[in-house]
């Protein structure tokens, strides 16, 4: 197996601390490294989420163990240990710690059969290198190889959205009348699918980088959402650029042309509203982009034709007419639940 960019910034960050620690003279300097790799696996929120609960590990082990090594040394030492270790599990589910308990477990069993000469000096230097270690690694993340998988995949996001937005225009220029070249609908369709595959393989670097269970880190199920929802947007357009409007020259249809037109202008906008917050996580790598402050809110004219389809005249329309103009529609309202629904999911995973 290849050595990867992350195993090596581990390396190099582990043999610093422990390059350090060696030429202070401080003992128990292995510590450092020991914190490093326990660390240094994943992303800096992950990496930052493993020290915090490293360290506070380490003070509630330490806490216990001096409380319990005299409070509990007139009893027999393996349930003493016994009543600790329970202890330290009890209020490490209290404090929600998920790898911090067994820090701490190692630090009751260590203090009471090795280091039962020095326990107050020795929990003060193991908590000083385990800090220094994971400060260490939190610095080399930021410093040496930042992972920015997530980053860029938001990037070549946002390039797909120009060429969404693309379709989207060319679809009104057909409402309002314009020739739309077959060929080259088709030639646009094709190039959007090929980002979207693009896109597709770009998630297992983004899972790689966000460590342990990727699935449900809200980054990861962010940009599946966003990914879904283009590959359903994309389906829409080259529907609408191979049906094109039924009869523009009718006016009992104009209402039905300018409320599709109308919707279709205001996807446009907001994707590029899209475009705008996604591209924000160049400056915040570490945190989701910012959801749109308001939901989308459809354009008013087609509110209004959509609560009163009934009473649209389609008189003069053939049968094969009447099921091209209720696909349009259908199409116009599947584009504009996918934004709905999207633009919440995003609003969701933005507060988890």
């Amino acid at each position: 197996m290849l050595i990867t960019r992350r195993d090596l910034r581990m390396a190099f960050t582990a043999g610093l601390g422990n390059g350090f620690s060696y030429l202070s003279g401080i003992p128990f300097g292995y510590y450092v490294p020991l914190a490093v790799f326990a660390t240094a696996g994943g992303t800096y929120g992950a990496s930052l989420e493993l020290g915090r609960q490293r360290i506070l590990g380490t003070i509630l082990g330490g806490a216990l163990l001096y409380v319990s090594f005299w409070g509990l040394k007139d009893i027999p030492l393996a349930l003493a240990i016994a009543i600790t270790l329970g202890t330290l599990r009890l209020l490490g589910g209290l404090l929600k710690l998920k790898v911090g308990y067994k820090v701490g477990g190692l630090i009751v069993v260590m203090g009471w059969l090795i280091h039962g000469g020095d326990i107050p000096i020795w929990i003060t230097i193991r908590l000083f290198w385990t800090a220094f270690g994971v400060i260490l690694t939190v610095l080399a993340l930021q410093l040496f190889w930042p992972m920015r998988s997530g980053v860029e995949v938001f990037k070549h996001y946002s390039n797909l959205l120009v060429g969404i937005q693309a379709g989207l225009q060319e679809s009104v220029r057909q409402i309002e009348g314009g020739a739309v070249n077959r060929r080259s609908a088709q030639v646009m369709h094709q190039q959007l699918r090929n980002q979207l595959i693009s896109l597709r393989k770009e998630l297992p670097s983004v899972a790689q980088e966000l460590g342990e269970n990727p699935m449900r880190h809200p980054r990861y199920l962010l940009i599946n959402d966003l990914i879904s929802c283009s590959s359903r947007l994309i389906i829409a357009i080259n529907g609408l650029l191979r049906y094109p409007s039924v009869r523009p020259d009718l006016e009992s249809l104009r209402v039905i042309h300018q409320a599709e037109s109308a919707l279709l202008n205001a996807v446009s906008e907001r994707l590029a509203l899209w475009q705008r917050l996604l591209l924000t996580v160049e400056t915040h790598s570490n945190r989701l982009p910012p959801a749109p402050a308001v939901p989308f809110q459809p354009p008013e004219r087609w509110n209004s034709f959509y609560q009163n389809l009934q009473q649209t005249n389609t008189g003069d329309l053939s049968f094969q007419q009447l099921e091209r103009m209720a696909s349009r529609i259908s199409r116009c309202r599947q584009i504009q639940r996918t934004i709905e629904q999207t633009e919440r999911q995003w609003a969701d995973w933005q507060s988890s």
